[in-house]
């Protein structure tokens, strides 16, 4: 064999290796050195963890995209992803379907998982952005543990001084002395239960007839009951909606004592107070009282047993009043006739005495000119002043026949004789 002819055979034979090692290269690439057709989308998270360039994006563990590049937002609170995805994908990538960075396994590597939503709307413009859940921190647990196990520690101290202060409070020689004389009493209770529930039972059966008796008699009133409701239920309602009107009125009576409370608070407080003073007052007077009657409680006694008798008296004498009218009807009867007449009478003598001071009013008569004529004035003064005179002579001459009769006839002066002249011895 010719030195060229061999060196052509190891020629192509190196071409064909090397288009297999760049066919198995495309073949197995994350990327597919960018041959493939994809379209973008950003994904928005507040943590991206260990996701790098070239991740997978799975959906249900078929791979649907890879992640291109990733960057910091201008505050640096959030990272926007950028992934690549297939466009044979896009008709299960829909808007609905949530995006979240997973792990492969406990620790594994992290990819960014797509998962389906309830309901697919559009399919996704290349482009947009969407929010993506941030992956399941191991340290952020934990810290949460530890804090939790803190917490679980301080309750379980918290249990064992409760148990402690259970164990010798509650668990004392007392304590269980008590529990055991409880627990006697309850089943001495029991024990009457069950004896009563037992009578009752026997009570039940003996009465059998009688309480279906009364069950048919409460379904019947049911019955009518109900009739009656439903035959009244215009009075019903009405008196519903009255009562709904009164509790309306109510309220609003109560809103304006309220603002009267308010306004009036200082008079109310005045009002208060000086009735405060008062029943001070009263209860010292009470004292007073109850002093007063404990040091004169004989003059009580006797002053109540002179209001019984004065009772009885006067109930007796009501009694007897009572009788009276009963056998007097008649003449009590023309009594009230006559006083009857008497006040048509009077009617009569007011409607002259209307009259009379009329024509008095006007001049006329007797009176009038008494009133309005100064002279007659002047004589009728003069003869009233005479008989006011004759009058006291007559007063005191009856008072004279009083006292000593009409044949008095007094005794005579004594005359005094002058004492005589003493004779010289």
């Amino acid at each position: 064999m010719s030195g060229g002819r061999l060196e052509f055979k190891v020629g192509l034979f190196v071409i064909v290796l090397l288009g297999l090692a760049a066919v198995m290269s495309i073949k197995f690439s994350e990327t597919g050195f960018g041959l493939r057709d994809t379209y973008s989308l950003t994904l928005r998270t507040s943590n991206a963890g260990t996701i790098i360039r070239d991740s997978p994006v799975l959906m249900s563990g078929v791979k649907i995209g890879y992640v291109d590049s990733f960057d910091l937002t201008e505050d640096g609170s959030e990272v926007l992803i950028n992934v690549e995805l297939y466009p044979e994908y896009s008709k299960v990538v829909r808007e609905g379907v949530t995006f979240r960075i997973k792990s492969t396994g406990f620790l594994g590597d992290q990819f960014i998982g797509v998962f389906p939503g309830e309901t697919f709307g559009a399919e996704l413009a290349e482009g947009t952005e969407h929010p993506c859940e941030s992956p399941f921190d191991v340290e952020q647990v934990g810290q949460k543990v530890s804090g939790l196990i803190d917490r679980v520690d301080g309750a379980v101290k918290k249990i064992d001084l409760l148990v402690g202060n259970v164990n010798t409070n509650l668990l004392s020689s007392n304590s269980m002395e008590n529990i055991t004389a409880a627990i006697a009493e309850f089943r001495v209770t029991s024990e009457r239960l069950n004896q009563i529930s037992t009578k009752i039972d026997n009570l039940i059966t003996t009465n059998g007839p009688a309480l279906t008796t009364g069950v048919v008699e409460l379904s019947a009133f049911a019955k009518e009951l109900r009739g009656a409701v439903q035959a009244n239920a215009p009075v019903i309602q009405a008196s519903i909606t009255n009562f709904n009107t009164s509790m309306a009125n109510f309220y609003e009576f109560t809103e304006q004592l309220r603002e009267a409370m308010a306004t009036n608070a200082p008079a109310i407080h005045t009002s208060v107070t000086n009735f405060s003073a008062f029943t001070r007052r009263l209860h010292a007077s009470a004292g007073e009282l109850e002093v007063l009657i404990a040091t004169n409680a004989p003059t009580v006694r006797s002053a109540l047993s002179n209001i019984e008798t004065f009772s009885v008296k006067l109930d007796k004498t009501t009694a007897d009043l009572q009788s009276t009218l009963a056998n007097n009807r008649t003449n009590i009867t023309a009594v009230v006739e006559n006083l009857a007449t008497a006040t048509e009478s009077i009617k009569g003598i007011t409607q002259n005495a209307n009259r009379i001071l009329m024509e008095i009013e006007s001049g006329q008569g007797l009176a009038g000119g008494l009133l309005k004529n100064e002279e007659m004035r002047l004589q009728f003064q003069a003869v009233l002043t005479n008989l006011n005179g004759t009058a006291i002579h007559f007063s005191n001459l009856a008072s004279n026949l009083n006292a000593r009769g009409i044949f008095y006839k007094p005794k005579p002066e004594r005359l005094i004789n002058p004492p005589r002249s003493v004779k010289p011895k």
